[in-house]
């Protein structure tokens, strides 16, 4: 199994398991508009894919690290690991990098923030304070694997809509969307203002029309009535399980929660 090579809130690696006994036997092509780190794409066997993000900065380093494995590792890993390297890595200019440049920072401030959040400043620069702990950059070996799983997907930026239109009969989606953020503070764990309340009924919208052209599809996401009664109206299936979250310093969405798996089929 390849490994994620950065760290993201949110993330599906604890219930894997619990993901993949839930995924169709056999499918075309996989799909994932809201690709995060990518923990369940890369728990299976290589395979045709379209992974889609919202964040620029995410989609471009994935692409730097497909294309050129040895020499952003080679960067990052060369990068000290004292706090104060950590808060000017974060204050530069990204802008003035080169894309692999720009690849390394972005990993290193992933792998070494606290709890591998992404959040970012009304003005959309990255502020998560440095963590704490035994905090490393994977290995060589590790970024490799995973340039070579991701030759086989084409990678997007931009809105989830475009990616899922292109699902058809024989392919399988999953998406984990971010919460909803309306009506409460939004933080910026996902990029600021990165799913609202008209998103959320853009996406149903679009998932119901997904399923219509024959994708099948599965959905994780917050215990929300939101999603369930249009879903569950159109005899989608739908159960609970609890997840442990552990979005940094943030006591709201700590511990453990109840999700909702969806499936069309």
């Amino acid at each position: 199994m390849t490994t994620p090579i950065i760290r993201w809130a949110g993330s599906k690696r604890p219930i894997l398991n619990v993901l993949q006994a839930a995924m169709p036997a056999k499918f075309r092509r996989y799909i994932e508009p809201f690709a995060g780190s990518g923990a369940l794409y890369l728990s299976l066997a290589p395979c045709p894919a379209i992974l889609g993000d919202v964040n620029s900065s995410l989609v471009a380093t994935y692409r730097s690290v497909r294309a050129f494995p040895h020499a952003v590792w080679r960067e990052v890993s060369a990068m000290p690991t004292e706090p104060d390297y950590y808060y000017y890595l974060r204050g530069l200019d990204e802008t003035t990098l080169s894309k692999r440049s720009q690849a390394a920072r972005f990993i290193y401030l992933n792998r070494f923030c606290f709890n591998g959040v992404y959040r970012t400043n009304r003005a959309g620069r990255f502020n998560v304070p440095r963590g704490r702990g035994r905090l490393h950059i994977p290995s060589e070996d590790e970024f490799c694997a995973f340039a070579r799983h991701l030759r086989h997907a084409d990678l997007v930026h931009g809105d989830f809509e475009p990616v899922l239109q292109q699902a058809r009969s024989g392919d399988f989606v999953y998406m984990d969307p971010p919460y909803s953020t309306s009506g409460k503070r939004d933080r910026g764990e996902y990029g600021r203002d990165s799913f609202r309340d008209r998103d959320l009924v853009r996406f149903i919208d679009a998932t119901l029309a997904a399923s219509d052209r024959g994708a099948k599809i599965l959905i994780s996401y917050s215990s929300s009535s939101a999603l369930h009664e249009p879903l569950s109206a159109h005899g989608w299936n739908i159960r609970s399980l609890h997840v442990h979250r552990n979005v940094a310093g943030f006591c709201g969405h700590r511990g453990k929660a109840e999700e909702l798996l969806v499936t069309n089929y």
